[in-house]
């Protein structure tokens, strides 16, 4: 048996507070976890939408049903099955966005991004191939991924304010992956990190996401 590699055009959505302007501000890029759908999780930023903000909610390329073979579906971003493949469409898919989006703006947004769960390790893959350096990198109740570098994260977020965002609540606290995730976080040397702790489980939790959008 012989499995041979395709390239062609592909189509996927996403979602955003609003119509770009090309006036924001700020663009926050956020990162739904494993199973969830960008309109749904956008809502959960309801109370920050302003027309300075643009929030954008990119979907994971993966969906499948979340229960049986119909009903609900949610999306995620990678399997471990061809992996590597996944991630070279994801990141080619988020940089088509904010590409997209940049070309309406004279004047350079802050660029911020959130990443909760499964998403974080999305997000951070991203960050350290791209071109960007976002004022804000949240990592909620998620972790970088595990094959980055420690030393190309601190080079790629030098200037960045990392924030690590767990519930008191969330099991992933009393996973070893927990510890791995603190650790590496808080002993990469970033010149500017903080973690943060709320009450409440594995969720975005609206004070915290409030306090961390107008920091």
């Amino acid at each position: 048996m012989v499995q041979n590699e395709i390239q062609f055009q592909a189509k996927q959505t996403f979602s955003l507070s609003h119509a770009p302007l090309g006036e924001e501000k700020t663009i926050w890029i956020v990162f739904h976890g494993y199973g969830q759908l960008a309109k749904f999780f956008l809502r959960k930023f309801n109370l920050l939408f302003e027309d300075n903000t643009l929030i954008v909610a990119p979907e994971g390329l993966n969906h499948f049903y979340l229960k049986g073979f119909s009903g609900r579906v949610g999306a995620n971003w990678m399997t471990k099955h061809e992996r590597e493949i996944d991630i070279t469409n994801s990141n080619a898919y988020l940089n088509g966005i904010i590409e997209e989006l940049l070309l309406k703006y004279e004047n350079m947004p802050q660029i911020n991004v959130l990443g909760f769960s499964q998403g974080a390790a999305t997000m951070s893959r991203w960050i350290c191939q791209s071109n960007l350096k976002p004022t804000k990198v949240v990592f909620w109740g998620g972790a970088p991924a595990h094959d980055l570098e420690t030393s190309l994260m601190l080079e790629r977020l030098n200037s960045s304010q990392v924030i690590l965002a767990l519930g008191d609540n969330d099991p992933f606290l009393q996973s070893d992956i927990y510890t791995q995730v603190e650790n590496r976080l808080s002993d990469a040397g970033f010149a500017n990190f903080k973690e943060l702790k709320y009450s409440g489980g594995h969720e975005l939790e609206a004070g915290l996401l409030k306090e961390i959008f107008l920091m």
